[in-house]
């Protein structure tokens, strides 16, 4: 659960929500009329179709139930709460995307959205009326009157059901629960305006394939909830079954069907897209206070936050206009305390973007030396392969010669780190990190978590073993213990299922190197700005300690990113084929950030050397810095 005494949570977030709830219940009379509109359409008697249309909003009855749906709404939007995020997860293989969705608390979200799509489509139905209002109708027989099932109402209660399934589970799949913080801030009426068209259009062009599907499904299967209500409720079957081939071609159910399913996604939508537009909007922090106990609000602290993403995200998405657009408080930033004269907020600033860039160059160097080191190694053991003859089997003990280790990924459901499980990561780090992770485990699995070949002897396995298990060095008589033995889950890991399962999705190592690349292309784009301001507005120098310090660490990172476009596994050097599997792993528009990113950095160094100009060949900087820095201000890069 998310803190709610942090200041942030307390004082904004929920202002900001609330704030999107309650639009999108006022929004909701608005669909709803249309789609009652639509429902009651008569073309052949337009002024009957007006009135009906008139008698059905301002009756009791549809006033009752627009209220139930928009209480439906408020609820559905109030859940978008528990399980947003700022940065996407990327997930290693295909069981950890499954695990994402079924994992208990995420299980329980889409069963809660089942639910409550039953409960609006069952609200939709009494809005329709006639055979479509309830599940019990009175039916005409030759012994008289009886009461009958009105199978329309339960088509449509079980479709918005199945609806309900299918949003819970594309919430997790395309991350829709992922907040998107847009390139051009716009005001909120135009961003909905723009949204609202776009919306109608893709709900009622993917409802209409989805229920193409459910279909096919009540088809098959609609047999066991109709035949459990009549003998539970002691009903009579109605005279005309939906789930036959005559009943599945009634055009009125298709169509009350299909405008239900797009009212459906498009209300949902539109609380989603409300609630991301609310809480992405630029917050203003403030840059110092006279306050202690209101430090926490700063821009600095803010800048640092560790417990609530979102606000780091806010703060450097203001750090960022407020270097690039607003020249009062670029001044306040420029500004020496008092008493003492010192640049404290130039230099809590600073500071902070330096670090926010810096850790992105040491995950890339680090990335380039693993992927190096790693394909050495890889040579080294091809070559020396074929002179091993004594490796590990799983049912002798030992492998034969040429024979190479079972590639086993990460524990399913974690998040993935580049590196964890990488094809090219050395020995040394590899066991570094499985002993961080997982613990104490015995070391058969901690071989076996290895994707990479290795050539042991039996000695130093059993060495290891002996080290790591002492229950079987202690009793060598009796057989390991079941959940010890990693016979089992070798043999499991080489089923076809589960090899399919647990093989590695491609780019998912450079994915997860640049899931938050958003916050180092606002920390470039404000010390650039910073910078290239300063040279007419900095009255007092502060800037100028600075700059050899911001100079290094983007040329630095402007020398990690092209070394990282070069390695054999970046985008720059993959097929357009190798990208098919690709549609298998969640989608996310953070894959495109790393191109954004190379180019940010570029434009950066630019803006800089095209205000300084010849100046900055007295910027001190390591040889290598300086010959990038004079391409830059040769304008060879």
């Amino acid at each position: 659960m998310r803190q709610i005494n942090h200041w942030y949570m307390r004082d904004v977030f929920c202002w900001r929500t609330g704030a999107s709830v309650a639009w999108s219940v006022l929004l909701q009379p608005v669909a709803v009329s249309l789609y009652l509109l639509l429902i009651t359409a008569n073309l052949l008697h337009p002024y009957q179709w007006i009135t009906d249309w008139l008698g059905v909003i301002f009756s009791l009855k549809g006033i009752g139930y627009s209220c139930l749906l928009g209480l439906v709404i408020c609820i559905q939007a109030c859940s978008n709460v528990v399980f947003y995020q700022v940065k996407p997860v990327v997930h290693l293989n295909r069981l950890s995307i499954i695990w994402n969705v079924i994992c208990p608390s995420r299980f329980l979200y889409i069963v809660f959205h089942v639910v409550l799509a039953g409960f609006f489509a069952s609200c939709c139905t009494g809005l329709i009326g006639g055979q479509y209002g309830t599940l019990v109708t009175i039916c005409e027989e030759e012994e008289g009157f009886k009461e009958c099932l009105a199978e329309e109402h339960l088509f449509l209660v079980l479709y918005g059901m199945y609806m309900g399934v299918l949003y819970g589970v594309n919430y997790f799949l395309q991350g829709s629960n992922c907040f998107e913080f847009p390139a051009i801030q716009q005001l909120k009426f135009f961003q909905v305006k723009g949204y609202l068209s776009w919306s109608l259009y893709n709900s009622a062009l993917g409802t209409l394939k989805t229920t193409a599907y459910f279909y096919l499904i009540y088809f098959i299967f609609g047999t066991i909830p109709k035949t459990w209500l009549l003998y539970n409720l002691d009903l009579h079957p109605p005279q005309l079954a939906v789930n036959s081939l005559r009943g599945l071609f009634n055009l009125h159910l298709f169509w009350s069907t299909w405008l239900t399913g797009t009212l459906l996604y498009h209300v949902w939508g539109l609380s989603l897209f409300l609630f991301k537009i609310f809480n992405t909007e630029v917050y203003r922090f403030a840059i110092e206070t006279s306050f202690t106990e209101a430090s926490d609000t700063c821009l600095y602290k803010a800048l640092g936050e560790k417990q609530q993403p979102l606000v780091q995200y806010l703060a450097f998405q203001d750090v960022a206009a407020l270097a690039e657009y607003s020249d009062g408080r670029r001044k306040e930033v420029y500004s020496l305390s008092q008493p003492g004269g010192h640049p404290n907020n130039w230099n809590r600033i600073c500071t902070e973007c330096l670090a926010m860039i810096e850790s992105l160059t040491s995950r890339l160097m680090t990335h380039e030396e693993m992927v190096t080191n790693g394909m050495a190694q890889n040579k080294r053991a091809s070559s020396e392969g074929d002179k091993s003859d004594v490796q590990l089997d799983p049912k002798r003990g030992y492998m034969a010669a040429g024979e190479s280790e079972p590639y086993i990924p990460a524990p399913v459901g974690t998040p993935y780190s580049p590196y964890t499980s990488s094809v090219f990561e050395t020995p040394t780090a590899r066991q570094r990190h499985l002993d961080s992770t997982l613990g104490q485990q015995p070391a058969e699995l901690s071989w076996a978590a290895s994707p990479s070949v290795h050539h042991r002897s039996h000695a130093r396995l059993r060495e290891e073993k002996e080290k790591q298990t002492p229950y079987q060095s202690r009793y060598p008589s009796r057989p390991a213990p079941f959940w010890a033995n990693w016979h089992l889950e070798y043999r499991i890991k080489q089923w076809r299922v589960m090899e399919y399962l647990l093989k590695p999705l491609p780019e998912a190592v450079n994915r997860s190197l640049f899931t938050d690349a958003q916050l180092h292309i606002w920390a470039l784009e404000a010390l650039s700005s910073f910078v290239a301001a300063s040279y007419h507005e900095d009255t007092y120098g502060v800037v100028q300690g600075s700059l050899s310090d911001i100079m290094t660490t983007m040329l630095a990172l402007q020398i990690a990113v092209d070394k990282h476009f070069k390695l054999p596994t970046s985008v720059s050097k993959k097929n357009l084929s190798d990208f098919r599997p690709l549609k298998a792993a969640p989608v996310h528009p953070d894959d495109g950030l790393r191109l954004d990113l190379k180019s940010t950095v570029k434009t950066s160094l630019h803006r800089v050397v095209a205000t300084f100009g010849p100046n900055l060949r007295n910027v001190s900087a390591a040889p290598e810095y300086k010959r990038r820095l004079l391409d830059f201000m040769e304008y060879k890069q």
